[in-house]
């Protein structure tokens, strides 16, 4: 009988450690493919395009990863803002990964921070982080995100525990249940945050229960230059150079990014999707009183390099690699 015993434990033991081996390797998928930067841009396009009932917000979330041994090993750094506005930042949180062998998952743990203000654009300079400790955050036990990767290892599912997260609503002071539905593949990050109170009534996230789909970015690094008179329609007339105001060594991202060129026109990199479902990269010049294009360029969504050239408006980007 102790022989026995003894055996299933080696089996036991053996089954366990191949287990976590997979979760290890799952953990340095999750964490290569969720690190960047991702925006919503085009589901927000298309909603306003197609005016939708329940339109999504522009959202913005940036995801970096911090070495924070003092919080755990596997950390990231999180700033979302929306409206294509970095000053409009709506949400700063600390990311806990860790593995969680009881319920054959990556456990992930949510900490807010004490003071927002003193913690803000840290994915750009991670000393300001230097000192943190468990002590200047906080976290509500029940509000964990459980992620699997499915059997074809091509999407992660991340949900919280059903009913487990209540939180005390800063507004109304009534207690709200949050739930949390998210998918993550090695492009994109849904996310569907829905959140009511005891009685069941809604509180936030987006009716139509519709995940908000943001795309991973890709930087482009390129030039701008626009005539200094303005819009003209004589394209066949030669302009000399210090007849333009350019711009050099402009950063912008493909899901929606913008610059503006002058007081009149602002430039836009965008990936959209037409209405027969076919990708396209577009490069706008843009009338910042209306926001509407007055002149576009497109490319294949994987595209390295696109420009627009109108004489008056000129422009070329390059993929930053």
């Amino acid at each position: 009988m102790k022989k026995i015993i003894l055996v299933t434990s080696i089996i036991l033991l053996s089954v366990s450690s191949i287990f976590a081996k997979g979760l290890e390797d799952d953990l340095k998928i999750f964490t290569s493919w969720f690190e960047g930067r991702f925006d919503n841009f085009a589901q927000f396009y298309n909603d306003k395009e197609n005016k939708t009932e329940f339109p999504h917000q522009n959202i913005h979330s940036i995801f970096k990863k911090v070495d924070l041994p003092q919080i755990g090993k596997t950390v990231f750094y999180v700033q979302q803002y929306s409206d294509g506005d970095e000053a409009k930042i709506y949400r700063q949180r600390l990311y806990n990964f860790t593995l969680d062998k009881a319920e054959k998952a990556i456990k992930l743990t949510i900490y807010n921070f004490d003071d927002e203000k003193k913690y803000r654009d840290s994915h750009l300079d991670s000393s300001k982080l230097n000192g943190l400790t468990v002590a200047n955050l906080t976290t509500t036990t029940g509000c964990e995100v459980y992620w699997k990767l499915n059997k074809e290892r091509d999407k992660f599912s991340g949900i919280m525990k059903k009913d487990a997260c209540k939180v005390v609503s800063k507004r109304s002071g009534k207690n709200i249940i949050i739930t949390d539905d998210l998918f993550l593949t090695k492009d994109e990050i849904w996310i569907n945050d829905q959140a009511k109170d005891e009685q069941g009534n809604y509180i936030f996230g987006n009716k139509s229960g519709v995940h908000d789909k943001l795309k991973k970015v890709r930087w482009f690094e390129g030039w701008t230059a626009i005539l200094k008179t303005g819009e003209t329609l004589m394209s066949n007339q030669d302009f000399k150079a210090d007849e333009y105001d350019g711009k050099t060594k402009i950063l912008l991202h493909d899901q929606g990014g913008t610059v503006k060129l002058n007081d009149k026109y602002s430039v836009q990199l965008a990936q959209l999707q037409y209405k027969n479902g076919t990708w396209v990269l577009t490069l706008k010049v843009l009338e910042n009183s209306t926001g509407k294009a007055v002149a576009y360029s497109w490319t294949n969504p994987e595209a390295e390099k696109l420009g627009i050239n109108l004489r008056w408006v000129q422009a070329g980007f390059s993929l930053k690699k």
